[in-house]
Protein backbone atom coordinates (compact mmCIF):
# COMPACT_ATOMS: atom_id res chain seq x y z
CA UNK A 1 0.00 0.00 0.00
CA UNK A 2 2.95 1.80 -0.37
CA UNK A 3 2.77 3.11 3.55
CA UNK A 4 6.47 4.61 4.41
CA UNK A 5 6.95 3.07 8.29
CA UNK A 6 10.48 4.68 8.20
CA UNK A 7 10.95 6.51 11.77
CA UNK A 8 7.89 4.96 13.29
CA UNK A 9 7.04 2.22 15.85
CA UNK A 10 4.85 -0.68 13.76
CA UNK A 11 1.69 -2.15 14.92
CA UNK A 12 1.15 -5.81 13.57
CA UNK A 13 -1.13 -8.25 14.42
CA UNK A 14 -0.64 -12.09 15.05
CA UNK A 15 -1.49 -14.39 12.60
CA UNK A 16 -0.06 -15.54 9.43
CA UNK A 17 3.53 -15.48 9.72
CA UNK A 18 6.06 -16.34 12.71
CA UNK A 19 6.31 -13.26 14.57
CA UNK A 20 10.09 -12.77 14.28
CA UNK A 21 9.74 -12.13 10.77
CA UNK A 22 7.09 -9.56 11.74
CA UNK A 23 9.54 -7.99 13.57
CA UNK A 24 12.40 -8.44 11.00
CA UNK A 25 10.25 -6.83 7.58
CA UNK A 26 9.51 -3.98 9.97
CA UNK A 27 13.06 -3.52 10.43
CA UNK A 28 13.89 -3.75 6.85
CA UNK A 29 11.61 -1.26 5.61
CA UNK A 30 12.84 1.16 8.98
CA UNK A 31 10.64 0.88 11.40
CA UNK A 32 12.03 1.49 15.06
CA UNK A 33 9.82 -0.30 17.39
CA UNK A 34 7.29 -3.17 16.51
CA UNK A 35 3.90 -3.66 18.96
CA UNK A 36 2.49 -7.01 18.02
CA UNK A 37 -1.12 -7.91 19.13
CA UNK A 38 -3.46 -10.48 19.77
CA UNK A 39 -6.61 -9.87 17.45
CA UNK A 40 -9.87 -10.39 18.81
CA UNK A 41 -10.99 -11.52 15.34
CA UNK A 42 -8.39 -14.59 15.04
CA UNK A 43 -7.81 -15.41 18.86
CA UNK A 44 -10.94 -14.01 20.69
CA UNK A 45 -13.64 -16.18 18.67
CA UNK A 46 -15.04 -12.77 16.90
CA UNK A 47 -18.49 -11.29 17.57
CA UNK A 48 -20.44 -12.43 20.59
CA UNK A 49 -17.72 -15.43 21.65
CA UNK A 50 -17.32 -15.37 25.51
CA UNK A 51 -14.01 -15.87 26.72
CA UNK A 52 -11.82 -18.14 28.56
CA UNK A 53 -12.83 -19.52 31.28
CA UNK A 54 -15.89 -19.68 29.98
CA UNK A 55 -14.98 -20.70 26.60
CA UNK A 56 -11.77 -21.57 24.57
CA UNK A 57 -11.15 -18.27 23.75
CA UNK A 58 -8.56 -15.33 24.56
CA UNK A 59 -9.83 -12.88 26.95
CA UNK A 60 -9.19 -9.26 26.05
CA UNK A 61 -6.23 -8.71 28.04
CA UNK A 62 -4.74 -11.93 26.81
CA UNK A 63 -0.96 -11.32 25.41
CA UNK A 64 0.86 -13.93 23.52
CA UNK A 65 4.40 -13.82 24.09
CA UNK A 66 6.99 -15.67 22.47
CA UNK A 67 10.88 -15.30 21.09
CA UNK A 68 11.46 -13.00 18.10
CA UNK A 69 14.72 -14.70 17.31
CA UNK A 70 14.61 -15.76 13.97
CA UNK A 71 17.56 -18.63 14.19
CA UNK A 72 18.33 -21.72 15.69
CA UNK A 73 20.17 -22.34 18.82
CA UNK A 74 22.62 -19.87 20.63
CA UNK A 75 23.50 -17.22 18.13
CA UNK A 76 26.58 -17.11 19.83
CA UNK A 77 27.72 -20.12 18.99
CA UNK A 78 26.88 -20.42 15.35
CA UNK A 79 27.46 -24.08 14.11
CA UNK A 80 29.24 -25.26 17.09
CA UNK A 81 28.29 -26.36 20.66
CA UNK A 82 27.52 -23.79 23.52
CA UNK A 83 29.03 -25.88 25.91
CA UNK A 84 32.18 -25.43 28.40
CA UNK A 85 34.63 -23.59 27.32
CA UNK A 86 33.88 -22.80 24.26
CA UNK A 87 34.52 -20.49 21.14
CA UNK A 88 31.82 -16.96 21.86
CA UNK A 89 30.93 -14.33 19.21
CA UNK A 90 30.36 -10.80 20.74
CA UNK A 91 27.41 -9.35 21.25
CA UNK A 92 28.34 -7.56 18.08
CA UNK A 93 29.05 -9.98 15.58
CA UNK A 94 26.08 -12.09 17.00
CA UNK A 95 23.87 -9.64 15.67
CA UNK A 96 25.80 -9.18 12.54
CA UNK A 97 24.28 -12.54 11.48
CA UNK A 98 21.22 -11.07 10.55
CA UNK A 99 18.91 -13.27 12.91
CA UNK A 100 19.17 -11.76 16.45
CA UNK A 101 16.49 -8.93 16.87
CA UNK A 102 18.04 -5.37 15.84
CA UNK A 103 14.82 -3.34 16.93
CA UNK A 104 12.77 -3.33 20.40
CA UNK A 105 9.24 -5.51 19.86
CA UNK A 106 6.52 -5.75 22.48
CA UNK A 107 3.73 -8.15 22.27
CA UNK A 108 0.32 -6.61 24.08
CA UNK A 109 -3.43 -7.75 24.15
CA UNK A 110 -6.28 -7.46 22.00
CA UNK A 111 -7.65 -4.32 24.17
CA UNK A 112 -4.84 -2.30 23.74
CA UNK A 113 -3.73 -3.21 20.14
CA UNK A 114 -8.02 -1.68 19.93
CA UNK A 115 -7.30 1.68 21.23
CA UNK A 116 -4.12 1.89 19.71
CA UNK A 117 -5.96 1.73 16.58
CA UNK A 118 -8.51 3.62 17.29
CA UNK A 119 -5.93 6.47 17.70
CA UNK A 120 -4.48 5.89 13.56
CA UNK A 121 -5.80 7.42 10.44
CA UNK A 122 -4.77 7.44 6.83
CA UNK A 123 -5.75 4.44 4.34
CA UNK A 124 -8.42 2.39 5.46
CA UNK A 125 -6.64 -1.96 5.25
CA UNK A 126 -7.90 -4.42 2.94
CA UNK A 127 -11.20 -6.13 3.68
CA UNK A 128 -9.37 -9.41 4.89
CA UNK A 129 -7.03 -7.28 7.32
CA UNK A 130 -10.41 -5.43 8.85
CA UNK A 131 -11.20 -6.86 12.30
CA UNK A 132 -14.42 -8.78 13.37
CA UNK A 133 -17.26 -7.41 14.89
CA UNK A 134 -17.38 -4.38 17.54
CA UNK A 135 -13.74 -3.78 16.34
CA UNK A 136 -12.83 -0.22 15.24
CA UNK A 137 -11.76 0.48 10.93
CA UNK A 138 -8.12 -0.43 10.47
CA UNK A 139 -6.49 2.48 9.36
CA UNK A 140 -2.97 1.85 8.07
CA UNK A 141 -1.24 4.95 9.80
CA UNK A 142 1.16 6.79 10.11
CA UNK A 143 0.03 8.41 13.39
CA UNK A 144 -1.37 10.74 14.43
CA UNK A 145 -0.94 8.97 17.19
CA UNK A 146 2.41 8.93 19.54
CA UNK A 147 3.48 5.91 21.41
CA UNK A 148 6.24 5.38 24.04
CA UNK A 149 7.61 1.75 23.62
CA UNK A 150 10.53 1.97 26.41
CA UNK A 151 12.43 -1.19 26.17
CA UNK A 152 14.89 -2.62 28.95
CA UNK A 153 16.81 -5.65 28.72
CA UNK A 154 20.15 -7.60 28.57
CA UNK A 155 22.38 -10.13 27.30
CA UNK A 156 22.71 -13.26 30.14
CA UNK A 157 24.95 -16.46 29.54
CA UNK A 158 23.14 -18.78 31.87
CA UNK A 159 23.26 -22.54 32.25
CA UNK A 160 20.29 -25.01 30.50
CA UNK A 161 19.53 -28.64 30.96
CA UNK A 162 18.24 -30.98 28.27
CA UNK A 163 17.48 -34.95 29.97
CA UNK A 164 18.56 -37.55 27.75
CA UNK A 165 17.39 -41.00 29.12
CA UNK A 166 18.66 -44.24 26.92
CA UNK A 167 17.27 -48.33 26.21
CA UNK A 168 20.29 -49.79 24.45
CA UNK A 169 19.50 -51.69 21.71
CA UNK A 170 20.22 -55.41 21.64
CA UNK A 171 21.29 -56.23 18.00
CA UNK A 172 22.23 -52.98 16.77
CA UNK A 173 23.36 -50.67 20.07
CA UNK A 174 24.80 -48.18 17.28
CA UNK A 175 21.43 -47.36 15.62
CA UNK A 176 19.34 -44.76 17.24
CA UNK A 177 15.67 -44.11 17.47
CA UNK A 178 15.70 -40.61 19.19
CA UNK A 179 12.07 -39.70 20.51
CA UNK A 180 12.00 -35.47 21.81
CA UNK A 181 9.80 -33.19 23.47
CA UNK A 182 10.75 -29.76 24.87
CA UNK A 183 10.33 -29.03 28.97
CA UNK A 184 10.18 -25.16 29.38
CA UNK A 185 7.12 -23.23 28.66
CA UNK A 186 6.30 -19.08 28.54
CA UNK A 187 3.97 -19.57 31.22
CA UNK A 188 2.23 -22.53 32.89
CA UNK A 189 2.13 -24.52 29.31
CA UNK A 190 -0.42 -27.01 29.88
CA UNK A 191 -0.87 -27.71 26.35
CA UNK A 192 2.61 -26.59 24.71
CA UNK A 193 4.84 -28.31 25.83
CA UNK A 194 3.54 -30.12 29.08
CA UNK A 195 0.95 -32.36 26.87
CA UNK A 196 3.69 -33.71 25.06
CA UNK A 197 6.31 -33.76 28.18
CA UNK A 198 3.52 -36.31 29.57
CA UNK A 199 2.92 -38.42 26.49
CA UNK A 200 6.94 -38.47 26.19
CA UNK A 201 7.21 -39.90 29.69
CA UNK A 202 4.32 -42.48 29.35
CA UNK A 203 6.13 -44.13 26.39
CA UNK A 204 8.95 -44.38 28.58
CA UNK A 205 7.23 -45.70 31.21
CA UNK A 206 5.10 -48.08 28.50
CA UNK A 207 8.60 -49.38 27.20
CA UNK A 208 9.79 -50.02 30.69
CA UNK A 209 7.15 -52.13 31.51
CA UNK A 210 7.72 -53.76 28.12
CA UNK A 211 11.30 -54.44 29.72
CA UNK A 212 9.82 -55.94 32.76
CA UNK A 213 8.30 -58.57 30.72
CA UNK A 214 11.49 -59.33 28.96
CA UNK A 215 11.30 -57.02 25.77
CA UNK A 216 14.82 -55.93 24.23
CA UNK A 217 14.67 -53.30 21.48
CA UNK A 218 16.57 -53.97 18.45
CA UNK A 219 18.21 -50.73 18.15
CA UNK A 220 19.08 -48.25 20.77
CA UNK A 221 16.45 -45.74 22.19
CA UNK A 222 17.06 -42.29 23.30
CA UNK A 223 14.39 -39.97 24.74
CA UNK A 224 15.50 -36.26 24.98
CA UNK A 225 13.67 -33.82 26.78
CA UNK A 226 14.89 -30.79 25.72
CA UNK A 227 15.33 -27.06 27.35
CA UNK A 228 15.15 -23.52 26.22
CA UNK A 229 13.34 -24.36 22.91
CA UNK A 230 11.12 -21.31 23.45
CA UNK A 231 14.16 -18.75 22.92
CA UNK A 232 15.25 -20.59 19.86
CA UNK A 233 15.80 -24.27 19.77
CA UNK A 234 18.54 -24.04 21.90
CA UNK A 235 18.35 -27.27 23.54
CA UNK A 236 17.98 -29.80 20.64
CA UNK A 237 20.16 -27.66 18.60
CA UNK A 238 23.11 -27.33 20.65
CA UNK A 239 22.98 -30.78 21.65
CA UNK A 240 22.84 -31.62 17.79
CA UNK A 241 25.62 -29.60 16.93
CA UNK A 242 27.38 -31.22 19.66
CA UNK A 243 27.19 -35.07 19.03
CA UNK A 244 26.73 -33.83 14.77
CA UNK A 245 28.91 -36.58 13.22
CA UNK A 246 27.93 -39.18 16.20
CA UNK A 247 24.33 -38.17 14.57
CA UNK A 248 24.93 -38.32 10.89
CA UNK A 249 26.63 -41.78 11.46
CA UNK A 250 24.38 -43.42 13.73
CA UNK A 251 20.30 -42.12 13.46
CA UNK A 252 18.04 -44.19 12.34
CA UNK A 253 14.97 -41.35 12.83
CA UNK A 254 14.12 -38.68 15.40
CA UNK A 255 10.24 -38.03 16.37
CA UNK A 256 9.08 -34.94 17.96
CA UNK A 257 5.74 -34.13 20.15
CA UNK A 258 6.24 -30.61 20.94
CA UNK A 259 2.22 -30.12 21.79
CA UNK A 260 0.65 -33.35 22.42
CA UNK A 261 -2.80 -32.10 22.18
CA UNK A 262 -4.92 -28.68 21.95
CA UNK A 263 -7.82 -29.79 20.32
CA UNK A 264 -10.20 -31.77 18.02
CA UNK A 265 -8.47 -34.06 15.15
CA UNK A 266 -5.16 -35.55 14.43
CA UNK A 267 -2.28 -33.91 12.58
CA UNK A 268 1.35 -35.08 11.52
CA UNK A 269 4.48 -33.95 9.66
CA UNK A 270 7.04 -35.96 8.43
CA UNK A 271 10.24 -36.54 5.73
CA UNK A 272 8.06 -38.42 3.00
CA UNK A 273 9.61 -41.96 3.67
CA UNK A 274 7.62 -42.20 7.12
CA UNK A 275 4.18 -40.82 5.63
CA UNK A 276 3.13 -44.96 5.21
CA UNK A 277 4.69 -45.71 9.36
CA UNK A 278 2.19 -42.51 10.68
CA UNK A 279 -0.49 -44.31 8.40
CA UNK A 280 -0.38 -47.42 9.56
CA UNK A 281 0.00 -46.48 13.12
CA UNK A 282 -3.20 -44.62 12.97
CA UNK A 283 -5.02 -48.16 11.60
CA UNK A 284 -4.09 -49.53 14.91
CA UNK A 285 -5.06 -46.72 17.43
CA UNK A 286 -8.70 -46.13 18.50
CA UNK A 287 -10.29 -42.33 17.72
CA UNK A 288 -10.28 -40.40 21.15
CA UNK A 289 -13.53 -39.17 20.22
CA UNK A 290 -15.18 -42.16 18.39
CA UNK A 291 -14.98 -45.37 19.69
CA UNK A 292 -16.19 -47.13 16.83
CA UNK A 293 -13.03 -46.16 14.19
CA UNK A 294 -9.91 -45.65 14.50
CA UNK A 295 -7.43 -42.18 14.05
CA UNK A 296 -7.14 -43.40 10.48
CA UNK A 297 -11.05 -43.87 9.59
CA UNK A 298 -11.35 -40.38 11.25
CA UNK A 299 -8.87 -38.61 9.42
CA UNK A 300 -9.86 -39.65 5.93
CA UNK A 301 -13.11 -38.77 6.56
CA UNK A 302 -11.57 -35.25 7.46
CA UNK A 303 -9.68 -35.14 4.00
CA UNK A 304 -10.05 -37.45 1.11
CA UNK A 305 -6.29 -38.43 1.55
CA UNK A 306 -4.66 -38.15 4.93
CA UNK A 307 -2.72 -34.90 4.37
CA UNK A 308 0.80 -35.30 6.09
CA UNK A 309 2.79 -31.78 6.39
CA UNK A 310 6.12 -31.39 5.98
CA UNK A 311 8.76 -30.64 8.18
CA UNK A 312 10.68 -27.30 6.16
CA UNK A 313 9.53 -25.07 9.06
CA UNK A 314 11.87 -24.02 12.10
CA UNK A 315 8.88 -24.66 14.63
CA UNK A 316 9.75 -27.27 16.93
CA UNK A 317 12.88 -29.24 17.93
CA UNK A 318 12.97 -31.63 14.77
CA UNK A 319 14.47 -28.53 13.04
CA UNK A 320 18.43 -29.41 13.83
CA UNK A 321 17.85 -32.83 12.91
CA UNK A 322 16.23 -32.41 9.50
CA UNK A 323 17.49 -29.04 8.31
CA UNK A 324 21.09 -29.72 9.64
CA UNK A 325 22.22 -33.09 9.84
CA UNK A 326 19.26 -34.84 7.14
CA UNK A 327 18.08 -37.30 9.69
CA UNK A 328 14.25 -38.40 8.74
CA UNK A 329 11.63 -37.04 10.91
CA UNK A 330 8.07 -37.14 12.29
CA UNK A 331 6.07 -34.22 14.56
CA UNK A 332 2.41 -35.02 15.50
CA UNK A 333 -0.41 -33.28 17.61
CA UNK A 334 -4.37 -33.34 18.15
CA UNK A 335 -5.64 -30.85 17.29
CA UNK A 336 -3.93 -26.86 16.00
CA UNK A 337 -3.69 -23.65 16.63
CA UNK A 338 -5.60 -23.42 20.01
CA UNK A 339 -6.55 -19.54 20.84
CA UNK A 340 -4.35 -18.89 24.31
CA UNK A 341 -1.42 -20.32 22.62
CA UNK A 342 1.53 -19.28 24.81
CA UNK A 343 -0.38 -16.95 27.03
CA UNK A 344 -1.06 -17.16 30.93
CA UNK A 345 -4.64 -19.01 29.76
CA UNK A 346 -2.50 -21.92 28.81
CA UNK A 347 -2.95 -23.72 32.04
CA UNK A 348 -4.55 -27.31 33.66
CA UNK A 349 -8.19 -25.58 33.71
CA UNK A 350 -7.90 -24.91 29.73
CA UNK A 351 -6.44 -28.66 29.33
CA UNK A 352 -9.35 -29.83 31.46
CA UNK A 353 -12.37 -27.89 30.10
CA UNK A 354 -11.56 -27.55 26.40
CA UNK A 355 -8.20 -29.70 25.17
CA UNK A 356 -8.79 -32.75 26.50
CA UNK A 357 -11.62 -32.88 29.00
CA UNK A 358 -11.15 -36.98 29.29
CA UNK A 359 -7.46 -36.59 28.93
CA UNK A 360 -8.09 -39.19 25.91
CA UNK A 361 -6.65 -37.41 23.01
CA UNK A 362 -3.56 -37.67 25.41
CA UNK A 363 -3.81 -41.37 25.35
CA UNK A 364 -4.01 -41.53 21.44
CA UNK A 365 -1.11 -39.55 20.74
CA UNK A 366 1.34 -41.35 23.46
CA UNK A 367 0.19 -44.66 21.23
CA UNK A 368 0.70 -43.54 18.03
CA UNK A 369 3.99 -42.42 19.13
CA UNK A 370 4.64 -45.18 20.94
CA UNK A 371 3.84 -47.65 18.06
CA UNK A 372 6.24 -45.92 15.46
CA UNK A 373 9.00 -46.12 17.95
CA UNK A 374 8.67 -49.50 18.42
CA UNK A 375 8.42 -50.57 14.50
CA UNK A 376 11.67 -47.75 13.77
CA UNK A 377 13.22 -49.83 16.58
CA UNK A 378 12.47 -53.24 16.05
CA UNK A 379 11.64 -54.01 12.26
CA UNK A 380 14.60 -56.16 10.43
CA UNK A 381 14.59 -53.55 7.43
CA UNK A 382 13.68 -50.11 8.25
CA UNK A 383 10.01 -49.41 6.90
CA UNK A 384 10.88 -46.40 4.87
CA UNK A 385 9.33 -45.79 1.57
CA UNK A 386 11.37 -44.07 -0.87
CA UNK A 387 9.27 -43.89 -3.48
CA UNK A 388 6.86 -42.28 -2.24
CA UNK A 389 9.39 -39.41 -1.92
CA UNK A 390 10.53 -39.99 -5.64
CA UNK A 391 6.91 -39.04 -6.53
CA UNK A 392 6.21 -36.47 -4.53
CA UNK A 393 9.47 -34.42 -5.83
CA UNK A 394 8.26 -35.40 -8.93
CA UNK A 395 4.90 -33.19 -8.00
CA UNK A 396 6.70 -30.60 -6.76
CA UNK A 397 9.20 -29.90 -10.13
CA UNK A 398 5.93 -30.33 -11.93
CA UNK A 399 4.76 -27.25 -10.01
CA UNK A 400 8.19 -25.46 -10.65
CA UNK A 401 7.93 -26.04 -14.29
CA UNK A 402 4.74 -24.25 -14.44
CA UNK A 403 6.35 -21.26 -12.49
CA UNK A 404 9.51 -21.47 -14.79
CA UNK A 405 8.10 -21.99 -17.93
CA UNK A 406 8.60 -18.50 -19.58
CA UNK A 407 12.15 -17.71 -18.21
CA UNK A 408 14.15 -20.12 -20.19
CA UNK A 409 15.36 -22.30 -16.73
CA UNK A 410 16.50 -25.68 -17.65
CA UNK A 411 14.39 -28.31 -15.30
CA UNK A 412 15.63 -31.64 -17.37
CA UNK A 413 18.21 -32.29 -14.44
CA UNK A 414 16.04 -32.59 -11.96
CA UNK A 415 13.74 -34.32 -13.96
CA UNK A 416 16.38 -36.92 -14.93
CA UNK A 417 17.60 -37.01 -10.84
CA UNK A 418 14.58 -37.91 -9.49
CA UNK A 419 14.20 -40.66 -11.98
CA UNK A 420 16.70 -41.98 -10.94
CA UNK A 421 15.80 -41.43 -7.47
CA UNK A 422 12.64 -43.92 -8.26
CA UNK A 423 14.85 -46.31 -9.84
CA UNK A 424 17.03 -46.95 -6.83
CA UNK A 425 13.98 -46.97 -3.99
CA UNK A 426 12.21 -49.53 -6.38
CA UNK A 427 15.97 -51.59 -6.50
CA UNK A 428 16.21 -51.75 -2.45
CA UNK A 429 12.72 -52.35 -2.30
CA UNK A 430 13.05 -55.65 -4.67
CA UNK A 431 16.57 -56.47 -2.50
CA UNK A 432 14.60 -56.33 1.25
CA UNK A 433 11.68 -58.11 -1.33
CA UNK A 434 14.56 -61.27 -1.79
CA UNK A 435 15.70 -61.21 1.54
CA UNK A 436 12.46 -61.23 3.14
CA UNK A 437 11.03 -64.56 1.25
CA UNK A 438 14.45 -66.12 1.49
CA UNK A 439 14.47 -66.21 5.14
CA UNK A 440 10.79 -67.35 5.22
CA UNK A 441 11.96 -70.57 4.03
CA UNK A 442 15.01 -71.01 5.23
CA UNK A 443 17.34 -70.14 8.27
CA UNK A 444 19.23 -67.02 8.21
CA UNK A 445 22.87 -66.92 7.78
CA UNK A 446 25.70 -64.74 8.57
CA UNK A 447 25.90 -63.23 5.10
CA UNK A 448 22.00 -62.61 5.39
CA UNK A 449 22.64 -60.28 8.56
CA UNK A 450 25.65 -58.57 6.73
CA UNK A 451 23.11 -57.48 4.10
CA UNK A 452 20.42 -56.68 6.39
CA UNK A 453 22.51 -54.29 8.05
CA UNK A 454 23.57 -53.00 4.43
CA UNK A 455 20.66 -52.17 3.49
CA UNK A 456 19.23 -50.28 6.30
CA UNK A 457 22.73 -48.08 6.03
CA UNK A 458 21.64 -47.78 2.95
CA UNK A 459 17.76 -46.67 3.63
CA UNK A 460 19.15 -44.77 7.02
CA UNK A 461 21.24 -42.46 4.78
CA UNK A 462 19.72 -41.67 2.19
CA UNK A 463 18.28 -38.64 3.38
CA UNK A 464 21.66 -37.19 4.91
CA UNK A 465 22.08 -37.05 1.41
CA UNK A 466 19.86 -34.43 0.49
CA UNK A 467 21.68 -32.08 2.54
CA UNK A 468 24.82 -30.10 1.20
CA UNK A 469 27.72 -28.70 3.41
CA UNK A 470 27.56 -25.08 2.56
CA UNK A 471 23.80 -24.84 2.95
CA UNK A 472 21.41 -22.42 1.79
CA UNK A 473 22.78 -19.04 0.11
CA UNK A 474 22.75 -16.78 3.19
CA UNK A 475 21.65 -19.39 5.17
CA UNK A 476 24.59 -21.67 5.50
CA UNK A 477 22.87 -23.31 9.01
CA UNK A 478 20.19 -25.00 6.87
CA UNK A 479 21.88 -27.72 5.13
CA UNK A 480 18.65 -29.48 3.44
CA UNK A 481 18.33 -28.66 0.10
CA UNK A 482 14.77 -30.03 -0.34
CA UNK A 483 13.29 -29.18 2.52
CA UNK A 484 13.53 -25.90 4.59
CA UNK A 485 11.42 -23.12 6.31
CA UNK A 486 10.08 -20.16 4.24
CA UNK A 487 12.70 -17.32 3.87
CA UNK A 488 10.23 -15.14 5.27
CA UNK A 489 7.95 -17.29 7.23
CA UNK A 490 10.35 -19.24 9.57
CA UNK A 491 7.08 -21.31 10.34
CA UNK A 492 6.35 -22.05 6.56
CA UNK A 493 7.71 -25.06 4.68
CA UNK A 494 8.98 -24.59 1.15
CA UNK A 495 10.22 -27.12 -1.34
CA UNK A 496 13.39 -26.47 -2.74
CA UNK A 497 14.25 -23.74 -0.66
CA UNK A 498 17.29 -22.54 -2.42
CA UNK A 499 15.69 -22.38 -6.01
CA UNK A 500 12.49 -20.75 -4.12
CA UNK A 501 15.15 -17.75 -2.48
CA UNK A 502 16.79 -17.69 -5.97
CA UNK A 503 13.35 -16.88 -8.34
CA UNK A 504 12.24 -14.33 -5.56
CA UNK A 505 15.55 -12.48 -5.84
CA UNK A 506 15.71 -12.85 -9.87
CA UNK A 507 11.72 -11.44 -9.84
CA UNK A 508 12.35 -8.66 -8.03
CA UNK A 509 15.27 -7.36 -10.15
CA UNK A 510 14.92 -9.37 -12.85
CA UNK A 511 19.24 -9.35 -14.24
CA UNK A 512 20.93 -12.27 -16.23
CA UNK A 513 23.06 -13.28 -13.67
CA UNK A 514 19.98 -13.61 -10.79
CA UNK A 515 18.88 -15.81 -13.63
CA UNK A 516 21.89 -17.77 -13.69
CA UNK A 517 21.67 -18.05 -10.36
CA UNK A 518 18.68 -20.07 -10.58
CA UNK A 519 19.69 -22.02 -12.75
CA UNK A 520 22.47 -22.87 -10.48
CA UNK A 521 20.34 -23.93 -7.48
CA UNK A 522 18.61 -26.16 -9.88
CA UNK A 523 21.67 -28.16 -10.64
CA UNK A 524 22.55 -28.37 -6.76
CA UNK A 525 19.23 -30.04 -6.05
CA UNK A 526 19.60 -32.38 -8.66
CA UNK A 527 22.97 -33.23 -7.47
CA UNK A 528 22.02 -34.00 -4.26
CA UNK A 529 18.74 -36.08 -5.30
CA UNK A 530 21.36 -38.23 -7.44
CA UNK A 531 23.51 -38.49 -4.24
CA UNK A 532 20.46 -39.72 -2.62
CA UNK A 533 19.80 -42.23 -5.58
CA UNK A 534 23.76 -43.93 -5.45
CA UNK A 535 23.29 -44.28 -1.84
CA UNK A 536 19.99 -46.13 -2.03
CA UNK A 537 21.05 -48.35 -4.41
CA UNK A 538 24.81 -48.95 -2.99
CA UNK A 539 26.46 -47.81 -5.68
CA UNK A 540 29.86 -46.16 -5.97
CA UNK A 541 30.36 -44.85 -9.40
Amino acid sequence: MKVNVSGNVVLAKYGKIYRGDIVENAYAEGAIGVLIYTDRKDYGGGGDAKWFPDDKWMPSSGVQVGSVYNGAGDPTTPGWPSSGLCERLSDDDAEKGGEVPLIPSLPISWADGDRILRSIDGQVANDDWQGGKDAPVYKVGPGPAILNLSYTGKQVITTIQNVIGIIEGVEEPDRYVILGNHRDAWTFGAVDPNSGTAALLEVAHRMWKLQEKGWKPRRTIIFCNWDAEEYGLIGSTEWVEENREMLASRAVAYMNVDIAVQGLGFYASATPQLDELLIKATKQVQDPDNSSQSIYQSWIRSSENPKIGRLGGGGSDYSAFVQHVGVPATDISYGEDYPVYHSMYDDFIWMKKFGDPKFHRHVAVTSIWGLVALQLADEEFLPFDYLSYANELQRSVEDLKIELSEKGIKLFPLFNSIKELRMAATKIANEIKVLQDRNVWASVSKNDHYKVRELNDRLMMAERAFTDREGLPGRTWYKHLIFAPSKHNDYGSKYFPGIDDAIEKAKSINTTDLWLAVQHEVWRVSRVIKHASLVLSGQLT
